[in-house]
């Protein structure tokens, strides 16, 4: 039940119908509602402690998408380590949702947007996606053509991807030479003049997080983008344009929680999504009061 609500996206209705057609099982809309709800409250201090276990990690990405509960905005955040990956379902887009997750535990890198939430995340380090300033630099390309800087900073950006995916392959006096020159590089762009506002505000805000910008091509494990947590996050984004949102604050509670066993099930590649439903159900979950027909 869990598995065709949350991972297929299937509204009440039609799950019914599929148990009765496909497993000869005869079930409610209320039945599944209250399978699921159990299923919710069997799944949180689950989650908790996968929770627990990300934030004392050393690296940790981290994002957010809208949500939809009770017909209000609210946010979906994703944290994800090596170990596994947490979610939850705030009415906050603010720093105190990160406060909730982190504690008193610091993190050695946290990768990240520019959202001045994730800003104020109690990391030693912490790296700005490149991807996300990949899809902006070829914004400012379209609307002029000839700014060349904006076309350099996106040269310069990629190679430094590509040099940080070659790094076992240089020897380390190599590796650091290379560094240097996109170190010297980068600093001789943002030193260039631009004219136009919105070439201004982008060198501003590159020239104001420049300690973030390539932090991966001098601590090794960590990545130049966030784009494991947008792949963590993009199944609960089918699910909110599929379903149109939580219509209760305990059915967003228990979607996060259910999609944060899921998710560390997919990542530490033990056992497929399903397997570990049906398994952590088993152990977990009371009988549920459903009928078979016979």
């Amino acid at each position: 039940m869990v598995y065709l609500k949350h991972e297929q996206h299937l509204s009440y209705e039609r799950v019914t119908q599929l148990c009765h057609d496909l497993f000869g099982v005869v079930v409610s809309e209320g039945g599944a509602n209250v399978i699921l709800q159990r299923a919710g409250e069997a799944a949180h201090p689950v989650a908790a402690a996968i929770g627990v276990q990300v934030a004392q990690s050393a690296i940790i990405g981290s994002d957010e998408t809208g949500a939809r509960v009770a017909g209000r905005n609210w946010w979906q955040w994703g944290f994800r380590s090596a170990v596994g990956v947490y979610f939850l379902i705030r009415a906050s887009r603010g720093a105190q949702v990160i406060a909730e997750v982190m504690g008193e535990q610091w993190a050695e890198c946290w990768i990240s947007d520019c959202l001045s939430a994730q800003l104020k995340a109690p990391a030693q380090r912490r790296q700005l996606c490149l991807a996300h300033q990949l899809r902006d630099l070829p914004r400012l390309v379209f609307h002029q053509p000839r700014l060349q800087r904006a076309v350099a900073m996106q040269a310069l950006f990629r190679e430094a991807i590509h040099l940080g995916k070659r790094r076992a392959e240089l020897s380390s006096q190599g590796y650091a030479r290379r560094v240097s020159e996109v170190e010297r590089r980068l600093a001789d762009l943002l030193r260039q003049r631009v004219r136009s506002p919105e070439a201004r505000r982008l060198r501003a805000r590159y020239r104001l997080h420049r300690a973030h910008l390539i932090v991966f091509l001098h601590c090794s494990g960590v990545p130049p983008d966030n784009n494991v947590c947008e792949r963590a996050l993009r199944s609960s984004v089918i699910h909110r344009k599929v379903t149109n949102g939580f219509r209760s604050e305990w059915g967003a509670h228990a979607y996060a929680a259910l999609a944060t066993i899921i998710e560390t099930a997919k990542l530490q590649g033990t056992v497929s999504s399903t397997h570990c439903l049906t398994s952590w159900g088993r152990r977990s979950c009371r009988s549920w009061p459903i009928k078979t027909r016979e």
